[in-house]
C-alpha cells in the first residue's frame, strides 16, 4: 500500500511539473530563428550549471551520483527523458502551441494502452476518469484549434512529434515505476542532472553539425527567456516530475499533466493578454474531475 504521505508530496510535484511545463511554449516562442537543438542545448545548458551548486556545496549528494553512474538505470532513463525533449521542443516550433499542448498530455493513454497489451486490468474508474480528464484538456484548447487553415507537412511533422513525447513521458514514467518496486530507482536529481549533462552535450554538437538557426543574438531578453526555460521549465519540473513517477501509480502520474493545457491558458493570459473562453472553464472542470476520479482509483491500493 502506498503510504498517504508519499501521495502527497507525489501529488504536489506533479501538480508542479504539469504547471512549470505549461510555460514552455511560451518560451519557445520567444526565441524566434533558433532551431530546436539550439533551443535545447540552451535550456539543457542552464538547468545543468542550475544544479551545480547542489553538487558543490553537498557532498553526499555528489558522491551519491556518482555510485549512481556506475548502475544501468540511471542510463536508461535517460534516453526517453532526452527523447521527450527533444521531440516537445521541435513540435512546439512546427505546429500551434495549444495543438501540441494537447497532444503531449496524451501520455496516459499510452499507459492505459501497454496496460491493455500486457493485460493488466484497467478500473472501470480509471478508464472514466481518463476520458473525462481528455475531454476537458480538449475543450480547453479547443479556441486554439486552428480550424481555418489547411494543415501543412510541417504542422503535421509537429503533431507526430508532439505524440512521440508524449510517449517518451509514458516510457520514462512506466521504467522509473518499475525501478522504484525494484529499490533499483537512482534519486531523482541523479536522474534529471545527468539528463541535462547529456542533453546539452548531445544538443550542441547536433546545433553545430546541422545549423539551422537564422540571426541568433544573445542579449539580455534572449538570456532572460533561457534562464526562465532551463530553470523553470526544465530542471524544476522534471525533477518534480520524477518524484512524481516514483511515488504515484503511473496512470495518476501521467494523468496530471493533463493540467498543462490548463496552466498553459492561464500563463498566455497572463504574458499575453490573452482572455480565456468559456470552454476554458468547462474543460478546467472536466479535468479536475477526472483526476479526482482516478486519484480516487489510485489511493484505493
Amino acid at each position: 500500500m502506498t503510504q498517504p504521505t508519499l501521495n502527497t508530496q507525489g501529488l504536489m510535484a506533479a501538480l508542479c511539473a504539469a504547471a512549470t511545463w505549461g510555460m514552455v511554449g511560451v518560451f519557445v516562442r520567444w526565441l524566434p530563428g533558433w532551431s530546436a537543438f539550439a533551443v535545447l542545448a540552451g535550456r539543457f545548458l542552464v538547468a545543468t550549471v542550475a544544479m551545480l551548486p547542489i553538487l558543490f556545496l553537498a557532498p553526499s549528494v555528489r558522491h551519491d551520483l556518482i555510485r549512481s553512474l556506475r548502475t544501468s538505470p540511471i542510463w536508461w532513463l535517460s534516453l526517453p527523458a532526452i527523447g521527450g525533449y527533444v521531440l516537445g521542443t521541435t513540435a512546439f516550433q512546427l505546429a500551434p502551441v495549444g495543438e501540441v499542448t494537447l497532444l503531449f498530455t496524451t501520455s496516459p493513454l499510452f499507459i492505459i494502452a501497454y496496460k491493455y497489451v500486457v493485460r493488466l486490468h484497467v478500473k472501470r474508474s480509471e478508464g472514466f476518469g481518463m476520458l473525462l480528464a481528455m475531454t476537458g484538456a480538449s475543450a480547453i484548447v479547443l479556441p486554439q484549434l486552428s480550424t481555418d487553415r489547411a494543415v501543412s507537412w510541417a504542422t503535421l511533422a509537429g503533431y507526430l512529434l508532439a505524440l512521440g513525447a508524449a510517449g517518451s513521458i509514458a516510457i520514462y514514467t512506466l521504467w522509473f515505476n518499475a525501478f522504484a518496486q525494484q529499490n533499483i530507482a537512482p534519486k531523482s536529481i541523479n536522474v534529471v542532472f545527468l539528463t541535462c549533462l547529456l542533453g546539452s552535450i548531445l544538443s550542441f554538437l547536433c546545433a553545430v553539425l546541422f545549423p539551422a538557426s537564422i540571426g541568433i543574438e544573445i542579449d539580455r531578453q534572449v538570456i532572460l527567456v533561457l534562464l526562465g526555460l532551463g530553470i523553470f521549465s526544465t530542471a524544476l519540473p522534471f525533477l518534480c516530475y520524477t518524484v512524481a513517477a516514483q511515488r504515484l501509480p503511473v496512470v495518476l502520474a501521467t494523468a496530471i499533466l493533463l493540467l498543462e493545457p490548463m496552466f498553459a491558458v492561464l500563463f498566455a493570459s497572463v504574458v499575453l493578454q490573452e482572455i480565456p473562453s468559456l470552454w476554458f472553464g468547462i474543460g478546467s472542470a472536466l479535468v479536475f474531475w477526472g483526476l479526482l476520479s482516478i486519484a480516487g482509483f489510485a489511493f484505493k491500493w
